[in-house]
């Protein structure tokens, strides 16, 4: 009895000797996965940068699919209104652009007409080929809100092409085309299919792509011309001798024939609905 009773209290010495067993400690916890960093957005990049800058002071916001577009109006400083110019720029650009679309949007106010430079999604934006129509309409309704019935559609490099597809597939809702710095058109006929003025011009000193397209146009530009028979003719094209694709320090010749041409063409006119 003696002997079985030694042997407990040794048990428990022991025990208290090396302490409890120790816990099992908990695992490590595993760092929380991190969230992926937002997607960059270059047209709000963009957006942002035309709102810092000077062009704020004309900043106008459109609608779009229940989206806000940038987009810069000017108003006619004349006091003898000739209508509106919606402009529209090139890839990589922006609504106030240096050299083409810039110029044009501040010089044309002084002669008359009001002007309405959009902007427009970056060609890699999801649905891009849809947003810049809706864009387009947008624009063409606010300048329809101020009464502005007599609208020419400018675009400069891919706005030009932009622009013309929207002529040739909004019969009616334009009254002439100023296409700058074109470069190639996968369908010749819509510059007859547009059905308004269109007046075509670029650079020599422009890439030998753009010169390439441009002599293509000018092939079918005649055609036009022939056909109608009119006495203004509904297609000119003019190349600026030196002038590159932002025309530099040909921009006021670039001026004085997008003026000359809006005398011409489309000065004063009106809309048949």
């Amino acid at each position: 009895m003696k002997t079985l009773r030694y042997i407990l209290l040794l048990g428990l010495w022991a025990t208290c000797a090396h302490g409890a067993p120790a816990e099992t400690p908990p695992p490590a916890q595993t760092p929380a996965a991190e969230m992926p960093a937002a997607a960059a957005d270059p047209e709000q990049d963009t957006v942002a940068l035309l709102r810092a800058s000077p062009a704020a002071a004309d900043a106008q916001e459109l609608t779009v699919d229940g989206k806000p577009v940038l987009a810069l109006l000017r108003d006619e400083t004349l006091g003898q209104p000739q209508g509106g110019v919606l402009l529209l720029h090139d890839t990589g650009a922006h609504a106030d652009w240096p050299g083409v679309i810039g110029t044009l949007r501040q010089t044309l106010p002084q002669y008359g007409w009001t002007t309405l430079s959009l902007q427009l999604p970056p060609p890699e934006a999801a649905a891009a080929a849809e947003q810049t129509p809706a864009r387009v309409r947008a624009a063409l309704a606010l300048l329809a809100g101020k009464n502005i019935r007599n609208i020419i559609l400018l675009g400069h490099g891919s706005g030009a092409l932009a622009a013309l597809r929207y002529a040739a597939d909004n019969r009616g809702a334009v009254n002439g085309l100023i296409l700058v710095a074109m470069g190639p058109v996968d369908d010749a006929a819509l510059l007859n299919s547009a059905n308004v003025p269109i007046y075509d011009i670029y650079g020599s000193a422009e890439s030998l792509e753009v010169l390439r397209a441009g002599a293509l146009r000018l092939q079918e530009g005649r055609r036009m011309v022939r056909q109608d028979g009119a006495e203004l003719p509904r297609y000119r094209q003019f190349v600026v001798e030196g002038a590159d694709h932002f025309f530099g320090e040909q921009t006021d010749i670039l001026q004085r024939r997008v003026r000359g041409w809006l005398k011409t063409h489309a000065g004063g006119m009106e809309i048949t609905q």
